[in-house]
């Protein structure tokens, strides 16, 4: 679904403030990856996002990014066709939200792509009760008067509404307490299942873990390697040459550990983690 060849990417190319940002990057996104990228501030991860839709455009001599079949390296592209199959979405996305009612923001994504008013509005009263809010309530309401996560669905429902096959987060849960955070990643699930192929940054190891099935670890703009969730957290050595550190689940597995309840220090998610618990406490399903 998404090829990068040999994407290297430089800001201000020829000037004292020259900094190059990729290098050399390798990587493929396949249709129904939940797909991961971490890596410290500065590592390169949302320079790479952004070509995937191209609001980066690929410098000259410097690599392709292919996404079903459209080549981002052409002189011409396609960008009606390629933003209808990649939907972006910032982080802090509730400051994408411009216009003066919440469905007309939702529309204006469908429109953009020649989408007439009729559908246009269906698919944004669609996108809103996918994201579990109520038309009925919120459609003519100002964006800018809901709550911070309120404005986070309207912004999510923005790109929905656009039906991408390919869904682009950087950082979703950002700012999020707890409870808003797995309201949004329980939410991402569900458009999963019509947008099969998610690519999400995230710092937050516990939901990288616990969603992602690979893993592609950025560091200084290179790519260290791509792996599944078991083969990251589950090497010591790996972590520590990559950067990374353990989900705070895994981190308390191995605490438990070292003070004598036997749980299995692999375990990557609250679920697992709590059946090892039982276990080693001797407390058996009912």
């Amino acid at each position: 679904m998404i090829e990068v060849k040999n994407l290297s990417f430089v800001y201000s190319p020829k000037t004292p403030f020259t900094t190059q940002a990729l290098f050399d990057i390798n990587l493929s996104i396949e249709t129904g990856d939940f797909f991961g990228i971490i890596g410290s501030t500065g590592a390169g991860k949302s320079t790479l996002v952004s070509h995937f839709n191209a609001l980066t455009k690929i410098q000259k001599n410097s690599g392709a990014v292919i996404v079903d079949e459209i080549d981002l390296s052409a002189k011409k592209i396609d960008l009606k066709k390629l933003r209808a199959k990649v939907g972006m979405v910032f982080q802090y996305p509730e400051h994408q939200l411009f216009a003066d009612t919440v469905l007309k923001d939702i529309m204006f994504g469908p429109k953009n792509l020649g989408i007439n008013n009729a559908e246009a509005e269906q698919r944004a009263r669609d996108a809103i009760a996918l994201v579990g809010l109520d038309c009925a309530e919120i459609a003519e309401r100002s964006p800018f008067e809901l709550s911070g996560g309120q404005k986070r669905r309207v912004a999510l429902a923005g790109v929905i509404a656009m039906h991408p096959e390919i869904l682009v987060l950087d950082e979703p849960t950002a700012g999020l307490d707890p409870k808003g955070k797995r309201e949004i990643m329980d939410l991402i699930l569900r458009i999963k299942a019509d947008c099969p192929t998610v690519v999400m940054i995230s710092h937050n190891m516990d939901e990288i873990a616990e969603y992602c099935n690979k893993i592609a670890v950025l560091r200084r703009g290179r790519v260290m390697g791509v792996f599944s969730p078991r083969e990251l957290f589950g090497s010591e050595e790996l972590l520590e040459s990559c950067g990374v550190e353990l989900p705070l689940v895994t981190e308390l597995a191995v605490k438990l550990n070292g003070l004598g309840v036997a749980v299995d220090k692999s375990v990557l998610t609250e679920n697992e983690l709590f059946e090892e618990i039982k276990k080693a406490v001797g407390v058996k399903n009912a």
